[in-house]
């Protein structure tokens, strides 16, 4: 526009299509599912100023545009409510972790974001200041339908498909949100005094969300009755940015940090999401397949195991799929993070430099969802609530006892109105420990690299006062508080290297990572899509057993017969839920460490005045096939203690193997 003021423009149309995506112990032909994208558009806008030697403005708008499908195969969906429809349900078997006939879901996310934003930067000898605003806005839709609007969910007990449970689901739905602002205005400077450089900011934020206002959905399960909007709690917050970094010898080879941050959650519709009348909710409850036609049978009322009554709805909630079961307390605060840090680097020779550097984080306002039909205390390690019953449940890997609690009647297991406040009781700690060195040695070689080692343990045990199940009782240790798992601290290493070879310009460099396994199960106090709280295993959940009323001891052991375990007695008599036993504490198992090593040969050609630069890479140089993922964590016991009949941590996703590219970049 002019030599001080520049303007840009992008957009970028995107067409995405995956024939086929799906998990291991997928059917392709059936469960497999179809993406495409109607409208994924990114575009900017951006002008500069250069007001002066010391002043720079800045200034855009941006829009995100990222509306996706997910389809069934081809000929999988039915016409709603047909007889069809009725009997292509997706089918797993969780012994062998097998998906067929149908999958997941037929869903479309459509989520239309808005941006805007401006700084204006100043910089002097000794101070480097930037002020600026960032707002974002839009609407979320959601559709979701399913056939027979549930899931067939199925054991295979010495070698017979057993039906087990069902999930079933308040679809189909239509649901929206609306982001009104997500506003942060920050400002920043980096000031320099003497031997010590300060970093002194904060961050001003608003965010405004809600629910857009639906009309009347009807489905097999959910009767979702017409809403207005629904107004979220607005949330205002501060965050500090704070940092020094001192030359502590006054010749800049010895540099000590020290800091303190604060990080907010992840704010856009998330908020919204969780109190939508109209969001997709679900249920597992047991089934029992009566006249043995492979089909769920029964509606909302009818008395289990008649005739057409073949799922059990007794734990079901008396509102699901009519009213939102769960609502913010009008106080609800926005969690957050605080950080602290504190490292030194050091060179300790000429182009050599190592340094080191300390981590820890601090969870703050967690959100805690609790049920007022079901109040209850949590005391010394003891939770006293007479909504429910204990149950002894002996592992199949070592016949330990572990206790879950059942409802103890049906006017309690169909009681839910809950309500999501901020605990001071839920905790969370985050320590890292970082080293690492850089290296320019003779000939030109490079090296660096490091190795970190970091663990998180929380403390989730008041969460149980309204679900006893978050204590993780297992041989009467109380695992919510995970100072009792002896959670393992994960290491990794990382080596990378350059050297150029004293023939032909040829530069060879190669790269080495050790990581840890990847954790196994949920952790405790994660955060789902989108960062939304998962309240649903708040302590985290290892290796687990599925009990229903119906399920069976197929061995004893350990000492568990001298403690009441009888093969082939019922392991939950009477129960009216779905039973989720913990069999191994969460936060320990992880899949084996993954070693990885790539190497790459490079030369330069200059031919006139073009400039090639050829290059061979080589990932994965020794083909490790390490797995990062398991087909299940869900034990299916056998005949055999500690053996699993079904596909018990068996290997999911392996490293990609040895990969070859050859390519070149020109300039002229």
């Amino acid at each position: 526009m002019s030599p001080r003021n520049k303007l840009s423009a992008y957009m970028d149309r995107i067409h995405k299509v995956r024939g086929a995506a799906m998990n291991p112990g997928d059917d392709q032909t059936t469960a497999s599912v179809r993406w495409n994208s109607p409208n994924y558009t990114t575009a900017t806008v951006k002008w500069t100023s250069t007001v002066s030697s010391r002043l720079l403005i800045e200034a855009g708008y941006s829009t995100n545009i990222e509306r996706y499908n997910n389809l069934y195969a081809e000929g999988v969906e039915k016409p709603y409510g047909s007889a069809a429809w009725l009997s292509t349900a997706r089918h797993y078997d969780s012994t062998f972790g097998r998906k067929w006939v149908a999958a997941d879901t037929v869903t479309g996310q459509y989520p239309d974001r808005y941006n805007a934003q401006g700084s204006a930067s100043y910089i002097t000898g000794t101070h480097s200041i930037k002020v600026g605003f960032q707002d974002s806005w839009g609407v979320f839709n959601h559709v979701s339908r399913r056939n027979a609007d549930l899931y067939q969910n199925y054991q295979t007990i010495n070698g017979v498909l057993t039906p087990n449970t069902v999930t079933v689901y308040n679809t189909p739905v239509w649901s929206a949100e609306r982001l009104g602002s997500n506003l942060g205005i920050y400002g920043q400077d980096v000031w320099t005094l003497s031997r010590v450089t300060f970093t002194i900011g904060g961050r001003w934020e608003y965010v405004n969300e809600g629910v857009i206002g639906q009309p009347a959905q009807n489905g097999r399960f959910g009767h979702e009755l017409a809403f207005d909007d629904i107004a979220m709690p607005i949330w205002k917050t501060f965050s500090p940015r704070t940092a020094a970094v001192f030359n502590l010898f006054g010749n800049g080879k010895t540099a000590l940090r020290v800091g303190y941050n604060r990080y907010q959650s992840a704010a856009t519709t998330t908020l919204a999401s969780l109190y939508n009348p109209s969001a997709v909710d679900s249920r597992s409850l047991p089934w029992t397949d009566l006249n043995t036609d492979d089909i769920a049978q029964g509606t909302p009322g009818c008395v289990f195991q008649t005739a057409g009554c073949e799922i059990n709805f007794a734990s079901l909630p008396a509102n699901f799929g009519i009213i939102s079961l769960a609502n913010p307390d009008p106080g609800l605060k926005r969690p957050y993070v605080d950080q602290y840090n504190v490292g030194i680097t050091h060179e300790a020779l000429r182009g050599v430099s190592v340094s080191a550097e300390w981590f820890h984080n601090l969870s703050k306002n967690v959100m805690l969802r609790t049920n007022q039909l079901r109040p209850g205390t949590y005391a010394n390690g003891t939770v006293t609530n007479p909504s429910y019953r204990p149950v002894t449940v002996f592992s199949p890997i070592d016949g330990t006892p572990v206790t879950v609690y059942d409802f103890a009647n049906t006017t309690a297991s169909r009681a839910v109105q809950e309500i999501d406040t901020n605990d001071p009781n839920l905790t969370q700690s985050y320590n890292a420990f970082e080293f690492g060195f850089s290296a320019r040695l003779p000939g030109g070689a490079r090296l660096f690299g490091g190795a970190g080692t970091d663990r998180t343990v929380a403390n989730t045990c008041a969460a149980a006062a309204t679900n006893p199940n978050f204590l993780i009782t297992i041989g009467g240790v109380n695992y919510c508080d995970q100072t009792n798992s002896d959670i393992p601290w994960r290491t990794q290493f990382k080596l990378a290297g350059t050297y150029p070879l004293p023939w032909y310009g040829i530069v060879v460099s190669g790269s080495y990572q050790g990581l840890p396994g990847y954790l196994l199960g949920t952790q405790a106090l994660t955060a789902g899509g989108a960062g939304a709280p998962n309240f649903t295993n708040i302590s985290g959940l290892g290796s687990s057993l599925t009990v229903t009323s119906t399920t069976r001891y197929a061995v004893c052991p350990g000492n568990s017969a001298s403690q009441g375990c009888v093969v082939g007695g019922l392991v939950a008599p009477g129960a009216l839920s779905t039973l989720t036993v913990p069999i191994v504490p969460p936060g320990i198992e992880q899949t084996p460490r993954l070693n990885q090593i790539d190497f790459s040969i490079g030369k330069r050609f200059k031919v006139g005045g073009l400039r090639f630069d050829p290059k061979v890479d080589i990932f994965n140089a020794f083909n490790s096939s390490a797995y990062y993922s398991v087909r299940t964590t869900t034990f299916t016991p056998s005949s055999v203690a500690n053996v699993s009949a079904g596909t018990y941590l068996y290997p999911g996703s392996i490293l990609q193997g040895r990969l070859l590219r050859i390519a070149t970049v020109v300039n002229w």
